[in-house]
């Protein structure tokens, strides 16, 4: 199989939601999708409360 952001060849491949579409990646790539996107969801909240946003 054949991960889907690296395109190296693994033999197990892990599924994680980015956004709306569903990846299926190697391991090593799915921590770093998932870092990146518990970066990106903090740092949405940061500019949410910066701007005194209420909505939601």
């Amino acid at each position: 199989m054949e991960c889907q952001k690296c395109g190296e060849e693994v033999e197990e491949l892990v599924r994680v939601k980015v956004g709306k579409k569903t990846m299926k990646v190697c391991e090593q790539c799915a921590d770093v999708v998932r870092e990146s996107e518990e970066i990106a969801g903090e740092a949405e909240g940061a500019m949410k409360d910066m701007m005194g946003y209420k909505g939601r």
